[in-house]
């Protein structure tokens, strides 16, 4: 009894934020563990189904339309930051006006990209585009790709789910969504094998439960807010024009954040073929393992600096983020070492020896690559919490350009391994001159000043 009157003491001391961020890592575990079973389970059954060009070419579909979810100009997670602060200032209202503006913006984003869709795909050969070999993949392509990127279109306005739930300081309840979805993914992969279905219709029974959870997730807030009257929603110019500054510099980094994913797997799928997707795509996926650890930490201080800064609250931002470093480098970096001697070994175990195995090299790169990311993430979540876009989009642009000239030079020469390396070289200037730099000059600004003296330089059309 004395140990649990201890603990109730000590959490009744905790503030509603730090409770918050403590109950978004606890159900962040549950969902990640949800979600590692799932893919644990998923990948050598969708293998075995499908086979290995068909299942490099869903993986490239996969990237493609992350392409998609992110062609929202950064205004999600603009708006995410925007209404952070107006639920810790007490505003309701403009929340509500923050969140109507930008539903119907990617509402219409979505629907004019499907539309883009539904014109353009019929008419591209799938065949040449993607290196595609066996017949029966040849015939399914076309169908698999405009399903797989209407989907991704009709889920751009659905995500917003996540934002306002950031927001809101409520990132269990997405959690506890992905948990739900990624279970529905993996009943409908299941479900696909068991029927031997098509390659589009196995992607559909993998894809639609995770579309629902965000429909499901983001109607629940609604009924919870009373802010299911739709007739009242507009969107306002005055509150996009204000969110667009803002929102511009986190597009440029959702698009190097998308190109960081996606664009590596599309030039192996172009330059060797579609089946040389796999040995590069299951290496990543055994690394995802520990960011996805990562993100269990890292993804509730991003709205949780948002809070903090509209509180003033900053010798707790600096606590956190050197909370956030050594948890990294021990929790992540460190068992992802070990993870790398024995990869090709669990790589194997997992998915058999039919498909072919990523050679020690790329393995030992991806590594780099992923801890190098993972250091970035510290220094990125802090400086996006705090809106601290402008300077690192400029570092943003550099780079992406950079990677994607090494990428596209060096996959001719040395396969897979060049695509990776030239990622590390080109990630270089964005990790050192961009967030390092960036870093050291927001922690100078805030370093013993109260919040009547603070003067952060945030983007001006962003302020709201």
């Amino acid at each position: 009894m004395d140990l649990l009157e201890t603990i109730n003491r000590r959490l009744s001391r905790l503030s509603s934020r730090s409770k918050a961020v403590g109950l978004f890592f606890a159900t962040s575990l549950v969902a990640r563990t949800v979600g590692i079973a799932c893919q644990l389970f998923q990948v050598p059954i969708a293998v075995k189904a499908l086979g290995a060009e068909a299942f490099g070419l869903w993986m490239t579909l996969t990237s493609i339309g992350t392409m998609i979810m992110f062609a929202d100009f950064g205004m999600g997670q603009g708006a995410q930051n925007r209404l952070a602060e107006a639920f810790a200032e007490g505003r309701p209202d403009r929340a509500r006006e923050l969140l109507g503006s930008i539903l119907v913006f990617l509402a219409v984003i979505g629907l004019l990209l499907a539309t883009a869709v539904g014109a353009i795909a019929p008419a591209l050969n799938f065949t040449a585009i993607f290196g595609l070999a066996n017949p029966a993949v040849q015939h399914q392509a076309p169908r698999a790709v405009i399903l797989t990127l209407l989907l991704f279109c009709g889920n751009v306005p659905l995500a917003l789910a996540q934002r306002l739930a950031y927001g809101r300081q409520r990132g269990w309840m997405h959690n506890l969504a992905q948990a739900v979805g990624s279970a529905g993914s993996l009943g409908g992969v299941l479900l696909a094998a068991h029927l031997r279905v098509g390659l589009a219709e196995f992607i559909v029974a993998a894809q639609l439960p995770l579309i629902l959870a965000n429909a499901g997730l983001l109607a629940l807030q609604l009924v919870q807010l009373g802010w299911f009257n739709f007739h009242s929603w507009r969107c306002r110019w005055a509150t996009m024009r204000q969110l667009l500054g803002l929102g511009a510099c986190f597009g440029i980094q959702q698009v190097q954040l998308v190109l960081l994913i996606s664009l590596p797997q599309v030039i192996i799928s172009t330059s060797l073929g579609a089946a040389a997707v796999t040995p590069y795509n299951l290496a990543q996926r055994l690394f995802n393992l520990f960011a996805i650890i990562q993100n269990a930490f890292m993804l509730p201080l991003w709205p949780a600096y948002s809070d903090a800064k509209a509180r003033g609250e900053f010798g707790w931002i600096r606590r956190t983020w050197l909370f956030s470093l050594r948890a990294t480098v021990l929790c992540t970096i460190a068992p992802m070492a070990l993870g790398a001697l024995f990869a090709r070994r669990i790589i194997a175990l997992w998915v058999g020896h039919a498909v072919a195995l990523p050679s020690e090299t790329l393995v030992w790169l991806l590594f780099s690559w992923n801890a190098l990311v993972f250091l970035q993430q510290t220094a990125g979540y802090l400086l996006a919490g705090l809106s601290e876009m402008r300077r690192l989009a400029f570092y943003a642009v550099i780079s992406t350009a950079a990677i994607a000239g090494l990428m596209c030079l060096l996959v001719r020469h040395y396969a897979q391994e060049g695509v990776v390396l030239g990622m590390i070289v080109g990630y270089l200037p964005y990790l050192l001159f961009g967030n390092v730099r960036e870093l050291i000059r927001v922690f100078r600004l805030i370093c013993g000043q109260p919040k009547a003296n603070l003067a952060l330089a945030e983007t001006p059309p962003a302020t709201l």
